[in-house]
């Protein structure tokens, strides 16, 4: 039975065409190209090696260039949320409905997450959120990132729920015996994504057992 669900926050809590990741893209070349001083025509080449590499381009950046990290994050996320982002009742109604307690499980940082959960309404349905900072930098799907989760839910992989957008953020979710969900559609079976689901607020649709456990 599932005790504790860690919810992705970023093309997960909200639509991919919001133009929020978008937004974000871009201040990270701008933040490349104007305070690391790397030339435009090979930042788009070196931020694709450290999100191979590293998972995130700030790891990477920190590692090549010692960047501040707090510059950073403030830069990247100084994006216009508020207009990008609106209140998503069924999503609030879903959470509400959820008898687990819930984490925002993020690559992103704090404030971050907390402005997108005020513009989306629904900052009151989380016990937490787990920023790259929780993860030390590490960020998911590095496996350190997934046992800080489970620390900080105090919860054991089997009894957890771990929903993102990305099928690779979920399987070392999986390896650790925990299920998931994918928002997204896969070309192909993937033994790590226990269900699909194509918005947020269809969790507990695809998977009922969810709130049939609040009655048992």
């Amino acid at each position: 039975m599932i005790r504790t669900i860690f919810f992705d926050l970023d093309d997960t809590l909200y639509p991919k065409d919001s133009g929020v990741w978008q937004a974000m893209r871009a201040r990270i070349g701008a933040y490349m190209q104007q305070v690391v001083g790397i030339p435009a025509a090979e930042a788009a080449q070196v931020r694709e090696g450290y999100l191979k590499k590293y998972g995130t381009t700030l790891r990477g950046l920190q590692h090549d260039f010692a960047i501040d990290a707090d510059d950073y994050l403030r830069y990247v996320h100084d994006v216009p949320i508020e207009s990008l982002i609106a209140p998503n009742p069924a999503l609030a109604a879903m959470l509400a409905a959820l008898p687990q307690e819930k984490f925002i499980f993020t690559n992103s940082v704090s404030f971050h997450a907390e402005r997108v959960l005020a513009a989306l309404g629904v900052q009151a349905a989380f016990a937490g959120i787990i920023d790259v900072r929780a993860m030390e930098f590490r960020s998911k799907p590095d496996p350190f990132a997934y046992q800080v989760a489970l620390a900080r839910g105090q919860v054991a992989a089997p009894a957890a729920l771990f929903v993102d957008d990305m099928p690779a953020n979920l399987r070392p979710a999986h390896a650790l015996g925990a299920q998931t969900a994918l928002l997204g559609t896969l070309a192909e079976p993937d033994p790590a994504v226990s269900v699909c689901i194509a918005r947020p607020e269809q969790l507990i649709e695809a998977m009922p057992a969810l709130v049939e456990f609040a009655h048992e």
